[in-house]
């Protein structure tokens, strides 16, 4: 994985890298439906259960075990972290099919501490993100799709030259609310002329 190193306002170095064992136990914590960060991603989608969280984590393990997480290329989920021996995971970034067949891939953020939040991860991590699936595909375009109350994550795409694609009107609800379905996407030739 490309090297991603930035400061936050904590003077702690976090970066984005691959999973390791030791970042397991924490982040089943941050899967638990309680924790802050699924008041805004996809907050209109199920949580996972307790023993789903358990059956997430055993297979993240597994495939630490025996190295078919590490040998994906690209990789479907990285961890968002501080350096150093007590490293503490601070989210992830992530991507799925949306159709193999053409090879759109959609990308996914989540910064799971709130105490980090607004202090330029989320923007640093998806752009080091874009650069990862960029350089080890052949792929067209990267997307990712929010909703329109989620102002932060809109935010992200729109200094990193994203284009607002979509937007699904009164398409999710959140808390009793309709709100709009926004997807964000950048072509690779954008992405590569853009001057950050």
């Amino acid at each position: 994985m490309v090297h991603m190193s930035w400061l936050s306002t904590t003077g702690e170095s976090i970066g984005l890298r691959l999973f390791e064992p030791r970042d397991i136990e924490q982040y089943r914590e941050w899967l638990q439906p309680h924790q802050d960060w699924h008041l805004w991603d996809g907050p209109y989608f199920t949580k996972m259960t307790a023993t789903e969280v358990d059956a997430a984590c055993a297979r993240l393990g597994a495939s630490l075990a025996d190295g078919s997480y590490a040998a994906a290329r690209p990789v479907q989920r990285a961890v968002i972290a501080t350096r150093g021996d007590a490293a503490r995971v601070l989210g992830t970034v992530s991507w799925h099919w949306e159709s193999q067949e053409s090879d759109w891939r959609r990308m996914g953020i989540t910064v799971y501490d709130p105490a980090v939040r607004g202090q330029g991860i989320g923007t640093a991590a998806l752009a080091q993100w874009t650069d990862y699936l960029f350089a080890t595909t052949d792929v067209v375009r990267l997307d990712y799709s929010t909703w329109s109350g989620n102002a932060r994550m809109l935010a992200v795409g729109q200094r990193l030259g994203f284009t607002e694609e979509a937007r699904f009107r009164d398409a999710r609800e959140v808390r009793g609310t309709r709100y709009d379905s926004v997807v964000m996407g950048v072509l690779r030739r954008e992405w590569q002329s853009s001057p950050g």
